[in-house]
C-alpha cells in the first residue's frame, strides 16, 4: 500500500549546499562567499576567514576545558579554512595578474598577432595535400640519388674505358 505524504513534500536535506570543496574553484568562491560548515558541534555558517576565526577560538575554548581531542579536531577544521582562504588569495593574484598583462600589451600588438595567425591559418594546405607534397619530395630526392648514382656509374665506366685505351 501506498502511503500518503499528507501534501508534503519530501524535504531533501542539504542538497541546496554548495559544494566548494572539491577542489574546484573556477571563481566560484571567493573571499565574501558565505558557505555552511557542518563542524563537530554542529553547522557554522560564515565566509571562509570568519569560520577560520570561529573554529580556532572553538579550538582554544575546547583547550581551556581540557578537552583536546575536541580541540584537535577544531584546529583540523581551523586548518582547512585557512588553507581555502590561502587558495582564493592566490587565485586573485593570479587573476590580477593576468588582467594586468592583457592591458600592458598593446591592442596594436595583439591585434596584429590575430592577422598573423588568421593569415597562417588560411595558407595553411590540408593535411592530405601536405602529404603528397611531403611524398612527392621523398620521391625526387630518391630519384636525385639514382641519377647521381647513374652518373657516378657512366664516369666509372668512362674511366675503365679509357684505362683500357690506354
Amino acid at each position: 500500500m501506498r502511503q500518503q505524504n499528507n501534501g508534503r513534500r519530501r524535504q531533501n536535506r542539504g542538497s541546496n549546499r554548495r559544494n566548494f570543496n572539491n577542489g574546484n574553484l573556477n571563481g566560484n568562491l571567493n573571499k565574501n562567499t558565505v558557505i555552511e560548515s557542518s563542524g563537530p558541534d554542529g553547522r557554522q555558517r560564515g565566509s571562509v576567514s570568519q569560520l577560520n576565526e570561529k573554529y580556532k577560538s572553538l579550538a582554544s575554548d575546547a583547550s581551556s576545558s581540557d578537552d583536546r581531542i575536541l580541540a584537535e579536531s577544531f584546529l583540523q577544521f581551523a586548518d582547512h579554512y585557512y588553507r581555502l582562504q590561502k587558495e582564493i588569495e592566490l587565485n586573485n593574484e593570479n587573476k590580477e595578474v593576468k588582467i594586468k598583462t592583457e592591458l600592458n600589451s598593446s591592442p596594436n600588438k595583439s591585434s596584429d598577432l590575430e592577422l598573423e595567425e588568421n593569415d597562417k591559418i588560411s595558407k595553411k594546405t590540408s593535411r592530405r595535400k601536405r602529404g603528397f607534397q611531403i611524398r612527392e619530395e621523398e620521391l625526387s630526392s630518391v630519384d636525385d640519388k639514382n641519377e647521381g648514382n647513374d652518373i657516378n656509374n657512366i664516369k666509372n665506366d668512362k674511366t675503365e674505358g679509357d684505362n683500357l685505351l690506354i
